[in-house]
């Protein structure tokens, strides 16, 4: 909660003392808005046992000319209102009837509270257009000109009948003249002297020392609340902490983007089939990341958790070397798997290998498995070749062959022929480069150079956000 909104609460619960406070440190966050010299006018004006009326009209003429200044209409109704209903409280009736005489030209009142007999012409066009909302104040506004119009002019009538004059002598320009807007050294001082008790000018020593600790006390309450509100919401919200994790064939790395948590903080639990971490937020809230069972099992010794100032990495040393997670945790418990024989058989042998990891992806059809495309895709290179070699066979014994067979064969090794032929996977990424639209090519161009080759992207939306970062597998 700002510093304004603090005063405003203030002053809603009868603390004006608070509230000029308030005000005063709202100000010298924004010493040119109007807005706050109208509100700390309020508050000086309602101080207990005495108001400092001057210090409101000092507020209140500075509003005027700030309001003036941003020639922001509806302000400067608000601010001229003010003045008003202040010098009307100091007892310069003739003065006030002089700004409110103003107030009602302005938003098109007689001073009978009616509706004004003439307009000025610009004044009916923004009527016309607009309504209140384009020619300045609403109706709330114009009840509260006519409430204290009639006020103000019943004093003055009373002020005829004793003296005779009216006390034309005390009349104002519309313009406050000699007033001088605060400017940031100004507005501290009155900060200091105001947290020092002296708002209420013209109060007693002990008047005004019980009223200093009855206010700090007031403060405090209405800051404390507004403390446990927001903890209150902070803490009814979910808290999220956004991971990434990418694996290498010995290790597993998980990165927890949180900044600021402290080392001594981290509670740490590795096991061989489960993770777990904990630790605070800064908003306060304790945060628990587990990731239990785990995929596969690790060797607790040779893993680790470092804590960085912007993240916390939690490197997994696999206990199978090799072995591929698809996914951080298990559904049915890790995956207990052991290295694979060496052997010296020309005959290939079947082992059960956990499924490849499923890395993001911009497709629209989601991830694809790259290790079974891979093989499917070298498969197709064999059986060409065969094709090839067996067409070419034929050829020679027979010296001819059928026209259209011969024409697919001379396109399938045009193909292996423009895409290199050799590695499957190096030939698919050739072929989708050489298929793609414009953008997709931007894509996989920029995302591998700027990850230096970690990573691989055919996303331009995303991708031409900003650079793309390394994503080096661990060591």
């Amino acid at each position: 909660m700002n510093a304004a909104s603090l005063g405003d609460t203030a002053l809603q619960t009868s603390d004006p003392q608070t509230a000029t406070i308030h005000y005063t440190t709202a100000l010298l966050a924004h010493p040119r808005s109007p807005s706050y010299f109208i509100k700390r006018s309020t508050a000086f004006s309602r101080l207990k046992p005495t108001p400092n009326l001057p210090a409101a009209l000092r507020d209140a003429e500075s509003a005027v000319l700030l309001a003036r200044e941003r020639g922001k209409r509806e302000l400067i109704v608000e601010a001229q209102m003010r003045r008003a209903i202040v010098l009307f409280l100091m007892g310069r009736y003739i003065a006030a009837e002089g700004v409110v005489g103003v107030v009602e030209g302005m938003i098109g009142l007689n001073k009978d509270g009616a509706g004004a007999g003439v307009e000025d012409k610009e004044e009916k066009v923004r009527r016309a257009m607009g309504g209140a909302s384009a020619g300045g104040p609403g109706k709330g506004v114009e009840a509260e000109v006519r409430i204290w119009g009639a006020k103000i002019r019943a004093k003055v009538r009373g002020l005829e009948g004793k003296d005779g004059d009216g006390g034309d002598g005390d009349k104002v320009e519309e313009v406050p003249v000699g007033v001088r807007v605060p400017d940031e050294k100004e507005l501290k001082g009155q900060l200091e002297e105001l947290r020092g008790g002296k708002a209420g000018a013209g109060a007693g020593a002990g008047a005004v020392s019980a009223e200093q600790k009855e206010s700090r006390k007031t403060e405090a309450k209405v800051e404390e609340k507004a403390e446990v509100k927001e903890t209150q919401q902070q803490q009814q919200q979910p808290v999220k902490v956004r991971h990434e994790w990418y694996q290498s064939g010995e290790t597993v790395v998980v990165t927890l983007y949180v900044k600021g948590v402290p080392k001594d903080k981290v509670t740490i639990e590795l096991k061989e089939d489960s993770t777990s971490l904990q630790f605070p937020l800064p908003s306060g809230a304790e945060y628990d990341f587990t990731l239990d069972p785990l995929f596969a099992l690790i060797d607790p010794s040779a893993s680790k958790v470092s804590v960085f100032s912007t993240k916390i990495e939690i490197s997994l040393r696999k206990k199978t070397p090799g072995q591929k997670w698809s996914a951080l945790e298990s559904t049915t418990g890790p995956i207990a798997s052991t290295p694979q024989p060496a052997t010296t058989t020309a005959t290939p042998t079947t082992t059960t290998q956990a499924q490849g990891p499923s890395y993001p992806t911009s497709s629209r059809h989601g991830a694809k498995d790259w290790d079974k495309l891979a093989s499917s895709l070298t498969q197709k290179s064999k059986s060409k070749d065969k094709k090839s070699k067996s067409s070419s066979k034929s050829k020679d014994e027979q010296g001819e062959g059928d026209d259209g067979d011969d024409g697919e064969a001379s396109d399938a090794e045009s193909i292996n022929s423009d895409f290199g032929g050799g590695d499957a996977v190096d030939s698919f990424f050739k072929k989708l480069y050489a298929n793609a639209d414009p953008d997709t090519r931007r894509a996989m161009v920029k995302s591998y150079v700027e990850s230096q080759g970690t990573s691989l992207s055919t996303n331009w939306d995303e991708v031409g956000q900003g650079p793309v970062k390394v994503r080096p597998p661990s060591e």
